[in-house]
């Protein structure tokens, strides 16, 4: 399989050149795409406007118009063969059998290599833990037939032939799979069951976040509020679609993003002492309680958003199997902590 090339920012070439006669009025960008067909003009872009590429000496916009007698110095990294290198990084597999297996994402992993990242991922991981893995979906994505978000947590499903990718792949297209998330999220979610049908798209003022969006993709999640505490949810969510941000977006739209999910309007992280002023009795009891859990500072710096349970057809046997990822400590922490000052027997079997 042909690998993808990535730019090497520690080995650079350096052009320096005038813009010849015959050269129309065309914009910066465009011109040095045509100079430089191995780029992408996203790319070219983000040089100029870094300020790796300059006219007559000085900084300029990618709409610029060049003419003849301009001249352009370019710093262009070099472009390389992405090489995928297998990294002991410890993986919690939940199931695995010679066509699939099934593993508990842990929070901060990013899922594939990305730009400025090529190791550290779940695929690195993968590459160590598993002699095979499918390849439909690319070199850079072996094995993986769904995503989680960077700091989402929980089950995520890896096929190890092309045969079993494809049978899995399948079942997410017709929306076959059923998908259960656990989520906390800021103020209590009035409406204790609830039916969120909003489109998605990209949010036209940051690139980076999704938004409700009446030209976006047709979207649904489903929700049941397992425990409403003082000013929190424990909420139960099944995603229908599987949309990018689909759980944060529509939960958001209610007024409740998730607990620390700072890109969708939440604080960035939540402490001990962000639960203890929305109880309204005496405190001194339960701050001893939580210190003596080691309940302190910090709980969780990351979207409160665990994949918790999926449902799918074995691609071999063709029996249904389900599979449930444990909740990982930092989200224990929380419901641990709002369960001593407002207990509910409910949250008891997400504990260990």
């Amino acid at each position: 399989m042909e690998r993808p090339l990535v730019p090497n920012y520690e080995k650079l070439d350096r052009f320096d050149f005038v813009v010849p006669a015959g050269a129309t009025n065309c914009r910066l960008d465009q011109y040095l795409v045509n100079c430089f067909s191995q780029y992408t003009r996203s790319f070219i872009t983000k040089l100029i406007k870094n300020g790796d590429i300059t006219v007559n000496g000085n900084t300029v916009k990618p709409s610029s118009k060049i003419k003849v007698g301009h001249r352009i110095f370019i710093s262009l990294p070099q472009l390389e063969p992405l090489e995928l290198k297998p990294e002991a990084i410890p993986l919690d597999i939940l199931y695995e059998d010679e066509y699939m297996a099934a593993v508990n994402k842990q929070p901060d992993l990013v899922v594939h290599p990305v730009k400025g990242q090529n190791g550290g991922t779940l695929v690195n991981g993968l590459l160590h833990h598993f002699a095979n893995l499918s390849e439909i979906n690319g070199y850079i994505r072996p094995g993986i037939v769904h995503r989680l978000d960077r700091f989402t947590s929980g089950v995520i499903l890896i096929a190890k032939t092309n045969y079993a990718h494809a049978f899995l792949a399948k079942q997410f297209e017709n929306r076959e799979i059923q998908k259960e998330y656990i989520a906390i999220t800021e103020k209590p979610i009035e409406c204790k069951k609830g039916n969120i049908s909003l489109p998605i798209g990209t949010d036209p003022r940051c690139r980076e976040k999704m938004c409700v969006n009446h030209g976006g993709r047709p979207s649904e999640t489903n929700y049941e509020v397992l425990c409403n505490y003082a000013q929190f949810s424990f909420v139960h969510v099944f995603p229908k679609t599987g949309r990018t941000h689909q759980i944060r977006v529509h939960l958001k739209s209610l007024g409740n993003p998730i607990v620390a999910d700072d890109l969708y309007g939440a604080n960035p992280n939540l402490t001990v002492d962000d639960i203890l002023k929305s109880f309204t009795g005496e405190n001194v009891k339960y701050e001893k309680q939580l210190a003596e859990e080691n309940l302190c500072g910090t709980l969780i710096d990351r979207q409160a958003l665990h994949a918790w349970k999926i449902k799918f057809i074995h691609p071999q046997t063709k029996k249904e199997m389900l599979i449930h990822a444990p909740l990982p400590l930092d989200f224990q922490k929380v419901l641990k902590a709002l369960n001593i000052l407002w207990p509910n027997t409910v949250v008891d079997k997400f504990l260990s």
